[in-house]
C-alpha cells in the first residue's frame, strides 16, 4: 500500500512537473489581429501616454495626433512586429535556461510478453521499468553564457526594431493627414478652377453669339473648360487614393470615405537637434543595430569555445519489477553519475568554418552599425537644409499667389470690357492656378518635412517599447 501511494504521488509530481514548465516556458496563446476599434482602455491609454507620439504634440494639431494614435493601435503592420518581438523574447528565455540550467526528465513504460507453451496456455510476462536522467553541461569556457547572451542582445535588437516600426507608424500616419489635406485643398482649387473657366467660356459664348470674336476663341474657351473638368477628375481620384491609404495604415476599411476636418499647423521655429552623438542613444535603428554588433562578437566568442573540451555530468536512476508498485522502491533503484569530458578531433572543419564565419558576421554587423549611424545623421542634416529651403518656397509661392489672383481679377475685369483678349485671361488663370498649386505643395511638404526631422531625432529619449515587467507577468 505504502508502494502504491508512491507511485501515484509520484505520477501526480510528473503531471504538475509538464503542467509548471509549461507555464513557465511557454508564452500565453497568441492574439490575433485587433482593430483599433476593439482596443481595450488600458491599451488606448497605455498608446496615448506612449513616447512614439508625443513629439507630435510639438505641431499642435489635435486630429494628426489622435489618427496616430489609432493607428498605433490598430495597423496590422505593427501588431505583426510586435508580435515578432514577442516570439523572439520567449525564445532568448528559452535558450538561457535550455543552456545554462541543468535538464531533469523522469519516465515509466511497461512491457507486456505471451510465450506460447505448446497447449491452449501462454506464458504472460509482465515488466514495469522507471528511470530519472539528469544531465548538465559545465560552461568551462563561457560558451553557453555567450550563447545565452547573443539571444538576449538578438532578442534586445528585435524590440527596438518594434519601437522604430512605432516611430515609423506614427511618421507615415501624420505625414498620410498631410497628403490628404493637400489632396482635399487641391481638389477645391480644381473645382475653383473649373468654375472659372466655365464662367470666361459664358462671356466668349456671348461675345461670340454677337459677332465680337472668332471661333477660334470660343473652340479655345471650351477647350479649357474640358482640360478643367479632367483636372478636377484627376484630383478627386487622388483624394480617394490618400484617403484609403491613411485608412490603410490605421487598419481601417479603406473606402476613401476619410476626409480630415482640420488644417495644416503653423510651424514653430526649428528645433536644435542637439550634438550627433545624442542622436545615437535616441534612433531605435541604431540601438538595433548596436545590439546585433554586440551579439555577434559574442557569437564570435561562442563559436570558438566549441572547439574547446566540454565536460558534462550525467546521472541516471531507475528500477524494474512486474508492477507499479516495484518501480518507485527508491531503495532498490539503480543509479549511476558520469562525469564525462569531449574534445572534438574532426569534423570536417566544421567548427573551424563556423568560427571564420562568425568573424565575418560581425565585421557585417559593424558595418551595417556605421552605415545606419550615418544614414540617421543624413536624414537629420537633410531634413533641417530641406526645412529652410520650404520656408523660402512657401513664402514666395505666397506672394505670387496673391500677385497671381489680383492679376486674374484684373484680367477678367479687362476682358468684360473688351480690353484683354481670351489668351491673356487663359493665362492669367494658368499663373494663379500654378502660384496657388505651389503654395499648398510647400505648406504641405513643409509640415511632412518637419515630421520627418522628428522621426529621423527618434522621436525623443524613448519610443515606446514593450514594457518588460508587463510582459513578464504574462
Amino acid at each position: 500500500m505504502k508502494h502504491g501511494a508512491r507511485t501515484w504521488i509520484g505520477i501526480g509530481l510528473l503531471a504538475a512537473a509538464g503542467a509548471c514548465a509549461g507555464s513557465r516556458d511557454l508564452p500565453a496563446e497568441p492574439e490575433s489581429y485587433v482593430a483599433a476599434a476593439a482596443i481595450s482602455p488600458e491599451r488606448a491609454a497605455e498608446l496615448a501616454a506612449s513616447p512614439a507620439t508625443t513629439w507630435l504634440d510639438d505641431l499642435n494639431s489635435t486630429e494628426m495626433s489622435a489618427l496616430t494614435r489609432e493607428a498605433l493601435a490598430g495597423s496590422p503592420e505593427l501588431q505583426a512586429v510586435e508580435a515578432r518581438y514577442r516570439a523572439s523574447r520567449w525564445r532568448a528565455r528559452g535558450a538561457f535556461g535550455g543552456n545554462l540550467l541543468p535538464s531533469l526528465s523522469i519516465g515509466a513504460d511497461g512491457r507486456r510478453t505471451e510465450t506460447p507453451t505448446g497447449t491452449e496456455e501462454r506464458i504472460r510476462t509482465e515488466i514495469m521499468t522507471s528511470n530519472v536522467s539528469a544531465s548538465w553541461e559545465i560552461d568551462l569556457w563561457g560558451r553557453l553564457t555567450a550563447r545565452a547572451l547573443a539571444a538576449d542582445l538578438s532578442a534586445d535588437a528585435v524590440r527596438d526594431d518594434l519601437d522604430d516600426a512605432r516611430l515609423s507608424v506614427a511618421g507615415q500616419t501624420a505625414r498620410a493627414w498631410v497628403d490628404l489635406i493637400e489632396a482635399q485643398q487641391l481638389l477645391a482649387l480644381a473645382q475653383e478652377d473649373l468654375s472659372t473657366r466655365e464662367r470666361a467660356m459664358e462671356l466668349t459664348q456671348r461675345r461670340y453669339d454677337v459677332g465680337v470674336i472668332s471661333s477660334l476663341n470660343l473652340r479655345t474657351a471650351r477647350s479649357q473648360v474640358a482640360s478643367a473638368r479632367g483636372n478636377e477628375a484627376q484630383a478627386r481620384d487622388a483624394l480617394l487614393i490618400t484617403s484609403r491609404r491613411l485608412q490603410e495604415i490605421m487598419g481601417r476599411y479603406p473606402d476613401g470615405a476619410l476626409r480630415a476636418d482640420g488644417q495644416l499647423p503653423a510651424l514653430p521655429v526649428l528645433a536644435a537637434a542637439g550634438a550627433p552623438s545624442d542622436l545615437l542613444d535616441r534612433r531605435p535603428d541604431v540601438l538595433a543595430a548596436e545590439n546585433r554588433l554586440r551579439a555577434a562578437g559574442l557569437r564570435v566568442h561562442e563559436a570558438r569555445a566549441a572547439m574547446l573540451p566540454r565536460l558534462t555530468l550525467t546521472g541516471n536512476a531507475g528500477n524494474s519489477g512486474q508492477g507499479l508498485t516495484d518501480i518507485d522502491d527508491s531503495v532498490n533503484m539503480v543509479s549511476n553519475l558520469i562525469a564525462g569530458a569531449t574534445m572534438p578531433i574532426f569534423n570536417g572543419g566544421a567548427l573551424f568554418s563556423e568560427s571564420r564565419a562568425s568573424v565575418a558576421d560581425r565585421r557585417a554587423a559593424a558595418a551595417d552599425y556605421v552605415r545606419t549611424t550615418i544614414a540617421a545623421w543624413r536624414e537629420v542634416e537633410g531634413a533641417i537644409s530641406t526645412d529652410q529651403s520650404l520656408e523660402v518656397r512657401e513664402r514666395e509661392f505666397a506672394i505670387a499667389a496673391a500677385e497671381a489672383r489680383e492679376a486674374q481679377d484684373l484680367a477678367e475685369r479687362e476682358y468684360a470690357r473688351g480690353v484683354a483678349t481670351l489668351f491673356e485671361l487663359i493665362d492669367a488663370y494658368t499663373r494663379r492656378i500654378d502660384a496657388e498649386r505651389g503654395l499648398i505643395s510647400a505648406r504641405s511638404e513643409r509640415v511632412s518635412n518637419r515630421i520627418a526631422y522628428h522621426v529621423a531625432l527618434g522621436g525623443g529619449a524613448r519610443t515606446g517599447g514593450v514594457d518588460e515587467d508587463r510582459e513578464v507577468g504574462q
